[in-house]
């Protein structure tokens, strides 16, 4: 069986912002899912201005999972620790939900983030992570669906909305090597 694909809200926008949900879609291969916290996330986000292809999320990860009562139980606990003091009571909601079902069901999955300390989380209670970069890298080298030049220019793209990128990026050549690498 082949593993499903988990995204949460921040994966979702990076791939709206580099205008990609069709790239998002094909790496997904029919296989993405995603919860109601995320989905009600995104579909706020699909809100403001230019992120208004957010709206094909729908299609690619389908219905929305809403947790049992253990499964919320399990998300309020991963939210808490996730939380930090003066954080908004929602925040992190999305993560700790992905992380209770997959976990709670057992789930065959990838757990796609950029949020470190919820790819932390996951980590630890045995979930495969994988961030925007990752899917990115593989649309590149192993599909051969982007070339080294259109990723190049969604890091350019990414970095000028500071959404978070590649430490060891930082010109053309260090990116060449990390591509290559």
């Amino acid at each position: 069986m082949t593993a499903l694909l988990f995204p949460d809200n921040t994966v979702l926008i990076n791939f709206a912002i580099i205008g990609r949900m069709d790239l998002l879609e094909k790496l997904a291969n029919g296989r993405g899912r995603w919860c109601a916290t995320v989905a009600s996330e995104c579909d706020r986000s699909a809100r403001k201005a230019g992120l208004d292809e957010l709206v094909r999320a729908h299609d690619i990860f389908g219905p929305p999972l809403s947790p049992s009562s253990a499964e919320l139980q399990e998300a309020r606990r991963f939210r808490a620790q996730l939380a930090s003091p003066g954080d908004r009571p929602y925040q992190h909601l999305g993560e700790a939900e992905t992380v209770a079902i997959m976990l709670r069901r057992r789930l065959r999955a990838f757990f796609v983030t950029d949020d470190r300390s919820a790819a932390q989380l996951a980590a630890r209670e045995g979930i495969r992570v994988v961030t925007t970069w990752d899917l990115l890298k593989i649309a590149a080298r192993r599909a051969g669906w982007i070339d080294a030049d259109d990723l190049w220019a969604y890091v350019q793209i990414l970095r000028a909305h500071r959404r978070g990128g590649l430490a060891q990026v930082k010109d053309r050549p260090s990116f060449d090597k990390w591509l290559a690498s």
